[in-house]
């Protein structure tokens, strides 16, 4: 990414602005929409905040209020918002994960901007601000930030805190490097008090959330070289719990506590013929590329897919070419 790029001069040109990220929001999405808005608002910009889906439970810490980030069940006459508007896409991925919103940027916004630290293919019409070498698109907001003048104050620091912090899995991630501790230095001086940031993030369980966790945890299974972990969800799972596919997020990293897994797979029945997957790896076993066959993406070791089949056929496709990709025989079921 290039801090002194048309990009750049497209964002110091606009004075209203919406900023939207793809549907079930993450850290690294919110972080980076929240950082941003409040920058930009703070030197007199018009900005709007636009999610296809609501924000997880455990960032609303992070919202001054209940409206700063919308949905469109928030709204009547969304077209308002966009028109005029320079949209800017935080944390995407594809655009195809960026659900109704995609449709409203389109059809009545003055062009879109994609910030981000994913691979993908550039659309004709679309501008880019990407650094694939991030460790977070918080990272890459961050320098946009600065390279607008727009200071770095506590109300910002914390988002973009949230966003790297979870975005490098807690610092341990590959993609963590000496920069980035250096950003993260940065924003605690501003106050930032990371004891707060993690028992937001991590230790406010509710029971349900628990029970799911074991429900699910009850579910993993091991390729018979051990290579390759699974777990799943189904939507007959969740009913018997009283519960909702949020709070069946983020589960795909215990398939790699297993010892020797390299690939772990995170199966979510959203549907009977649609599946969503999870990925993660480890070592030289890359992930995104993996993926990329069935049109998923993401970063080398965190992908995600979805599939239009059950959530059956979804695990036979993945396990199967995920052992044979790692030298496997059979798959134990």
């Amino acid at each position: 990414m290039q801090e002194t790029s048309e990009e750049l001069d497209l964002l110091r040109a606009h004075r209203k602005f919406v900023l939207t990220t793809h549907i079930s929001s993450d850290g690294d999405g919110v972080g980076s929409q929240l950082a941003l808005a409040r920058g930009l608002k703070s030197i007199g910009c018009e900005v709007s905040v636009i999610n296809s889906t609501p924000v997880p439970q455990n960032l609303l810490f992070l919202l001054h209020g209940s409206d700063e980030i919308l949905t469109p069940a928030d709204a009547e006459n969304l077209e308002r918002y966009f028109s005029d508007a320079l949209t800017v896409v935080l944390d995407m991925g594809a655009f195809e994960r960026l659900g109704s919103v995609l449709d409203l940027a389109r059809q009545n916004s003055a062009g879109i901007l994609v910030i981000d630290h994913h691979r993908m293919e550039k659309v004709p019409g679309v501008h880019y601000l990407l650094d694939v070498e991030a460790c977070a698109t918080g990272a890459v907001t961050a320098r946009i930030l600065d390279a607008l003048d727009i200071p770095i104050t506590a109300e910002i620091a914390e988002p973009l805190y949230v966003a790297v912090h979870t975005d490098t899995g807690g610092f341990r991630y590959p993609g963590t490097t000496p920069e980035t501790h250096n950003l993260v230095a940065r924003l605690l001086r501003t106050g930032v008090d990371p004891q707060r940031v993690y028992t937001e993030l991590h230790e406010r369980l509710s029971l349900k959330r628990l029970q799911v966790t074991g429900a699910i945890l009850s579910t993993v299974r091991i390729s018979q070289g051990g290579k390759v972990a699974w777990i799943e969800v189904r939507r007959q799972m969740l009913d018997s719990l009283d519960a909702c596919m949020e709070d069946a997020d983020d589960m795909v990293n215990f398939t790699l506590q297993l010892d020797g897994v390299v690939a772990g797979f995170y199966f979510k029945e959203l549907d009977r013929s649609l599946t969503k997957v999870s990925c993660r790896s480890r070592g030289n076993f890359a992930i995104d590329k993996f993926v990329s066959r069935w049109g998923g993406g993401g970063h080398q070791h965190a992908a995600g897919v979805r599939l239009k089949v059950g959530i059956d056929e979804a695990k036979t496709l993945i396990l199967s070419e995920a052992a044979r990709s790692l030298g496997e025989g059979a798959m134990k079921r």
